[in-house]
């Protein structure tokens, strides 16, 4: 059982969405998500997250190797794959490129029930995104994730999507829009229309970004 696999990607499939990976002279076929093998570069060091399947679509009943750029990555294709009927690693695959973006808002849209996020922020099908929300809200991953009770989710959410749209990291922006949001009083009973308040917001946000730098 692979638990990581560190080394130079010496080649990209785009056809099968796997890379090959050079650890001390042995090649490491990897599947990844579409939007992984666009990120990663020939001669590059990369470090995966691996999860190992007996078998699947690119190896005939051979064991499979799939990487993740992150371990939160990981434990969401794990969650996809295991806790979703008719979901395997392919289908995974693209439900994770569909929220690897903003893996943050992804969470809070599970653990707060938000199916408005789930098919206006990342795509999915309403229908799709009930069983979603059925299958992984009771999960300790998704349980976890913590944001002040008080705040406007969706609010919180519009704004963290407008900043990674902007190119921002998530990391870099979630502390700062919850005190932006705290400061201003924007709780979950709010009454302005949602747009609205996100022109408001959005230049304090940024200000409070460009001084932080």
């Amino acid at each position: 059982m692979y638990s990581y696999i560190e080394g130079k990607v010496v080649e990209k499939n785009i056809e099968k969405n796997l890379c090959i990976v050079e650890v001390n002279n042995i090649g490491y076929e990897i599947v990844v998500s579409e939007t992984t093998l666009k990120q990663i570069d020939i001669s590059e060091i990369k470090k995966f997250y691996i999860v190992e399947i007996s078998s699947g679509l690119y190896s005939s009943g051979l064991p499979t190797l799939y990487g993740f750029l992150s371990k939160e990555e990981k434990q969401i294709f794990i969650a996809f794959k295991d806790n979703l009927s008719n979901v395997g690693p392919k289908k995974a695959l693209e439900y994770l490129d569909k929220v690897k973006k903003n893996i943050t808002e992804f969470k809070l849209a599970i653990k707060t029930k938000n199916y408005k996020s789930l098919t206006s922020l990342f795509g999915f099908k309403h229908s799709s995104a009930e069983k979603i929300i059925s299958a992984l809200s009771s999960l300790e991953l998704f349980m976890k994730e913590e944001i002040k009770e008080s705040i406007n989710i969706e609010i919180y959410t519009d704004l963290l999507s407008a900043l990674t749209n902007l190119g921002y990291k998530e990391q870099q922006i979630k502390n700062i829009v919850e005190k932006i949001l705290t400061q201003n009083k924007i709780v979950l009973n709010d009454a302005m229309e949602t747009q609205d308040l996100i022109s408001q917001l959005l230049p304090l946000v940024l200000k409070e970004l460009s001084s932080a730098k």
